[in-house]
């Protein structure tokens, strides 16, 4: 946002960044004989992320790309270059490029006919995000919200009852991502997924999953399995549920480890939460609750397959559209951020937030053209000059792709548990070589928390990076990006004794991000 703090006010920053967080001591040598809750050590016996998978956002095809601002797929395009995701959930209807359908005026449904325009706006704009992925090596999880005829369409596909145990829709997942993948070749494309939050049901009329069951979304992923593999795409897994809720991952996630644990290739969750649930970390708690009754049946969990959160929020501030009225504030960018760490250090394997740009989705099943306003900006024309600029979430969601990479190994120290101090929590990340390193941590509680933290990994450098995400404490460049509040000499492998303000999340790392 243009009032936050820009370069041009170092002086009054310095002042700012050191009464906000304040470095107490030298960077001294540890003593890992002193370790408890205020005397954080990432060690070896912590490392909760061997290799992980990555974080980044929901990117979908855009509904409508002439309400966008003049220049703003140029934008979009810029926020992206910067943002640094490592995966993306790339979201589309079919019917956007199904059309001529025709069912033969029977009700064999092996006979129905239809073809495909990828020439339309909206397959162009999933075509150029494809190839922005492509070109810039992201991983990308790409489905359709519903089954045709779900909203605006009427009910000609009649596909409503099966829902995705349809045998066309099976077909059209496969002729579809055959296009895009052996003859448009774009490889980045990872999963499938087999439609949004199977396990909301409603009306015809409504956006949700009209008669589904968690059997026949079983039948689905079971057709679409065998569809896949007969175009030769083996290596496009399919996401284990995209449930949402945790009472929804309870009944998908845990029957997809008893009935179909090798035809996916993950556990995928949706996960919105109330403020309080994220600020006592009870997230943790409640996914480490659910990771337990998958491992009962699946032996390969945490290595073959992974989980993942593949929507990410906070219910907060949902208004009845379907908006988030708290998305421009600071504290929501602290809360995501200390989601993210409960998230990892419960062992999730990767994080895609929702979402990046308010101008992707409308709510057309509310009969209006509304804005899902969710994201970090807005790109739409429509959209107040304010709507329009980054916001605090974007900084710390950046901040995080920079230093939590794919590949990463992560560690979450015991002390951090939540039984221990539950108003702070931290994580730690290095990559592989030693080059990148960092640790990350939120302050929860009402009253300042002074902690000391290294690393007992070797990592790289002799300098220290410190980024401070609470309100009025963002530091940007004249593009608008978050730079360090400040700098220091020293090293992650040495204790750095911190001043953590209440509602703050701080992130050091040994490079600027």
């Amino acid at each position: 946002m243009k009032k936050w703090l820009k370069t041009s006010l170092l002086g009054a920053v310095m002042v700012l960044a050191i009464s906000a967080c304040n470095q107490q001591s030298e960077n001294t040598e540890p003593d890992l004989s002193k370790i408890d809750k205020d005397n954080i050590a990432f060690t070896k016996d912590d490392l909760v992320q061997e290799s992980f998978g990555g974080l980044g956002v929901e990117w979908g095809a855009y509904e409508d790309t002439d309400k966008l601002i003049e220049g703003g797929w140029e934008k979009v395009i810029k926020h992206m270059d910067h943002l640094g995701a490592a995966r993306i959930r790339l979201m589309i209807n079919y019917d956007w490029f199904c059309q001529n359908f025709d069912n033969k005026g029977d009700r064999n449904k092996n006979n129905d006919t239809w073809t495909y325009n990828f020439t339309n706006k909206y397959a162009i704009n999933m075509i150029e995000i494809l190839e922005y992925c492509q070109t810039h090596k992201i991983d990308v999880a790409i489905g359709a919200w519903n089954v045709i005829g779900t909203v605006g369409t009427g009910d000609v596909w009649n596909m409503m009852d099966e829902v995705t145990s349809d045998i066309r829709w099976a077909k059209i997942t496969a002729d579809t991502l055959d296009f895009l993948v052996n003859k448009k070749g774009f490889t980045c494309i990872k999963w499938f997924v087999n439609s949004n939050e199977p396990n909301l049901t409603g009306s015809k009329t409504s956006s949700k999953n009209y008669n589904n069951t968690y059997e026949i979304w079983q039948q689905g992923v079971l057709n679409v399995r065998e569809a896949l593999d007969n175009v030769g795409l083996r290596n496009i897994g399919i996401i284990g549920g995209d449930t949402t809720g945790f009472e929804g991952c309870n009944e998908y996630l845990v029957n997809i480890s008893k009935n179909i644990r090798d035809k996916v290739a993950d556990y995928g969750a949706h996960f919105y939460l109330s403020n309080i649930a994220v600020d006592r970390g009870e997230m943790m708690d409640r996914i480490e609750e659910l990771f337990a009754k998958i491992k009962e049946n699946d032996s390969n969990f945490g290595t073959i397959r992974q989980a993942n959160i593949w929507e990410a929020g906070l219910l907060d501030g949902k208004t009845p559209m379907d908006c988030q009225s708290l998305i421009t504030t600071a504290n929501y960018a602290v809360r995501m951020t200390d989601y993210t760490i409960q998230a990892l250090a419960a062992g999730v394997n990767g994080v895609v937030y929702w979402d990046f740009d308010d101008a992707m989705h409308f709510m057309y099943q509310l009969n209006t053209t509304t804005p899902k306003e969710w994201g970090m900006f807005s790109s739409l024309a429509e959209a107040s000059s304010k709507m329009q600029e980054l916001r605090p979430w974007y900084h710390s969601t950046s901040l995080l792709c920079h230093l939590i990479k794919k590949g990463n190994k992560v560690y979450s120290p015991l002390q951090n548990n939540t039984k221990l101090d539950e108003t702070f929590r931290s994580i730690a990340t290095i990559n592989e070589d030693g080059s990148l390193g960092g640790f990350v941590a939120v302050n929860a509680g009402r009253t300042t928390a002074r902690k000391t933290f290294y690393l007992d990994e070797k990592v790289e450098g002799d300098k220290l990076y410190i980024y401070i995400v609470n309100e009025g404490s963002f530091r940007l460049n004249e593009e608008g990006y978050v730079i360090p509040n400040y700098e220091i000499d020293g090293s992650l492998n040495k204790k750095l004794t911190l001043d953590i303000p209440k509602s703050t999340a701080v992130v050091v790392s040994n490079t600027r991000l």
